[in-house]
């Protein structure tokens, strides 16, 4: 083979590498990533702090002509105490709530327990005594082979029974013993932002330094600022989302005069953050007690309630994430519901983060040139 006949061969031979090199550096960022958030989960949060309370540190040092570190200090104080102030408020009004519902529940399951004797002596006992007859006239072996069933049946819920309060005592120990871990941690992020907003402008500084002399550093520099500000519209849209439901339930529920309207909808407006639940796994549970317990003008009342969320939500959604951050409602919901399915929990932010990052390295020409690194042509 003379070296003409060769040179496409060859030129293959190094695509196929430079396209080997692209896939396991790919793959060494995600496994980065993952070690990231396993095992330094505290300074990401660290970080991410540090970035969301720099423009306020900023602002303090330029008209209080405070030192750095003092106005980053006071500004993580306040931001901590406040943050605290809020969990603690909201505890106190959940408190509250669940109590006045445990006093008000009993007479609401004793009505319901009368509403399952009337329905189970009207028709369950009747049936009950008809198949009880139907029973008694079958042969031996056929009354041996349905009790053994039934105390088959019995012993399995039991047993999951069982297994499902072990499971409770477990993840109520494990909260236990996550308390000092979380205490560390929490002082960790504090310490941790502190330094990092302090130093950020020496930090800032050599960073714009390696992307000016860096042959990669253009690019990366381009692929941050763009995915800083996806990341910025994401959380402002999601916030957003999230308030306008709370706002929604609240207003209702006060117009339906139901006690502590204030916990329910701060209760709804977290669960709307989980996928295929949303504020369903709040109100349908409570429209079909009302049913079964007779009060149907309040069952029609939450029903109502419950699907002008909804069209407010679908509605809202597409609008306020296109204007935020630009991505289709459907795709969203695609890497929602991937990253749910993959990672768990985490998945619900990580996978809209990892679209962001696509629609990013898109928008900033990332794809084009790697592509064009692959082939062996500039840019």
């Amino acid at each position: 083979m003379n070296s003409r006949e060769s040179q496409p061969f060859i030129a293959g031979l190094f695509i196929i590498l430079r396209a080997l090199v692209v896939a396991a550096s790919a793959a060494a960022a995600v496994a980065a990533l993952m070690l990231a958030f396993r095992y330094a989960l505290p300074f990401l949060i660290a970080c991410a702090l540090a970035f969301l309370i720099n423009p306020i540190v900023v602002f303090i040092e330029r008209k209080t002509r405070l030192p750095r570190g003092a106005a980053s200090f006071v500004v993580l104080f306040l931001f901590f105490s406040l943050t605290i102030g809020t969990l603690l408020f909201f505890a106190i009004v959940l408190i509250k709530g669940v109590s006045s519902f445990s006093r008000s529940v009993p007479d609401e399951v004793q009505v319901l327990i009368g509403d399952i004797q009337t329905f189970f002596f009207s028709n369950l006992l009747p049936s009950w005594e008809q198949a009880m007859h139907i029973f008694s006239g079958l042969p031996g072996v056929q009354q041996k082979a349905i009790q053994l069933n039934v105390e088959s049946m019995a012993g399995a819920l039991v047993g999951m029974l069982h297994d499902l309060a072990g499971q409770l005592l477990a993840n109520l120990t494990q909260f236990v013993t996550t308390i000092p871990d979380t205490i560390i941690s929490a002082i960790f992020i504090f310490l941790a932002s502190f330094f990092l907003s302090k130093d950020s402008e020496r930090i800032n500084n050599h960073f714009h330094a390696f992307c000016a002399h860096s042959p990669i550093g253009r690019p990366i520099d381009r692929v941050l600022t763009e995915l800083k500000k996806t990341c910025i519209g994401f959380v402002r849209a999601q916030f957003l989302l999230v308030f306008m439901t709370v706002v929604l339930v609240y207003a209702g529920l006060l117009i339906l005069r139901v006690p502590h309207p204030l916990t329910i909808a701060l209760i709804t407006g977290i669960v709307d953050l989980i996928p295929y639940l949303g504020t369903g796994a709040i109100f349908i549970p409570w429209i079909l007690y009302q049913f079964f317990t007779h009060h149907y003008f309040f069952t029609i009342s939450l029903t109502s309630l419950y699907i002008a969320s909804i069209i407010q939500r679908q509605l809202m959604e597409p609008k306020i994430l296109s204007v935020n951050i630009g991505i289709d409602p459907l795709a969203s919901l695609v890497s929602i519901y991937f990253g749910f399915r993959w990672i768990g929990i985490a998945g619900i932010v990580i996978g809209p983060l990892v679209l962001v990052v696509i629609k990013t390295l898109y928008h900033t020409g990332t794809w084009q040139s790697i592509w064009y690194y692959i082939l062996g042509k500039k840019a």
